[in-house]
């Protein structure tokens, strides 16, 4: 069943649209296909085939980060929101998301 926890009002920074394909896993789920939709410092929104609970904890591909885990803090349908563990530092988050605006090749994440 859908639920949401949070809302675009509460974020503590603005996010960043980047329709990136990546990986997420977790202790019930086997690494699966992912889009980041959008991304900021703290944290992610991922669409996703596979369900995910509010509390569990996910890991996430971030392009030119690696991998970043955190809670689902809100999930609707084939959307959920991540909250990062540790916050992307300020000089990597600025260089993925050039990298990704910039000359992104999607075929590094398939």
């Amino acid at each position: 069943m859908p639920q949401a926890a949070s809302s675009p009002e509460s974020r503590r920074a603005p996010r960043e649209a980047i329709d990136c394909p990546s990986r997420i896993w977790s202790a019930a789920l086997p690494p699966s296909p992912a889009l980041i939709v959008n991304v900021s410092p703290h944290g992610c929104m991922i669409r996703s085939d596979r369900s995910v609970r509010i509390g569990e904890r996910i890991g996430v591909d971030v392009p030119s980060i690696g991998a970043l885990h955190g809670p689902v803090i809100w999930s609707l349908g084939a959307r959920f929101g991540i909250e990062f563990e540790n916050a992307i530092e300020l000089e990597p988050y600025v260089a993925m998301l050039s990298l990704l605006k910039g000359s992104f090749d999607a075929q590094s994440f398939a």
